[in-house]
This record gives C-alpha cells, structure tokens and sequence, in this order.
C-alpha cells in the first residue's frame, strides 16, 4: 500500500512539473511559466519525485517515472542556468 502511494505522489509531481510548460505555451514564454512555481522549486521536486518513484511500485511504472524526472531535472537544471547566466558571447 506505501508503495502505491508513493507512486501516485511521484506521478502527481510528475505532472506539477509539466505544468510550466502548459502554461507558459499560450503566451510562448517559458521563463514566466518557470518562474511562476520558483526558481529552484522545480529541481527539487524532480528530485523528490525521482525518490518517490525509486521506492514506488517495482513495475514498467517505475522506469518510466524516474527516468521522466532525471529527464525533467536535467532539462530545469539547463533552463535555470541559461535563465540565470544566458549565452555569453566571447
């Protein structure tokens, strides 16, 4: 039953972290949509997610729930740094 439960937490973070890119696709600004959560609050969930699938459910779910979340921390984690660094030109 914890094992359940913890899938369906991993999944509903799953789904917190798509929204950003939902909201932010009728105005064609994805910054606005990210920051409208936080700025380090998405890696965060993606990590709380990945941990929650880890201990989650051993089936085909599972695979895909952590790999959706390092992919998801890996595409923030690019995001946040061009958002907070941009492309500097040499």
């Amino acid at each position: 039953m914890k094992q359940k439960l913890l899938s369906i937490f991993s999944f509903l973070l799953f789904l917190a972290l798509l929204i950003p890119f939902a909201y932010s696709s009728s105005r064609l600004l994805l910054f606005e949509g990210l920051f409208a959560l936080g700025f380090y609050s998405p890696l965060v969930l993606a990590v709380i997610g990945f941990a929650a699938a880890w201990f989650g459910v051993r089936t085909v779910y599972r695979m895909l729930l952590t790999s959706g979340h390092v992919f998801l921390f890996v595409l923030y984690a690019f995001l946040l740094f061009v958002a907070k660094f941009g492309f500097q030109e040499p």
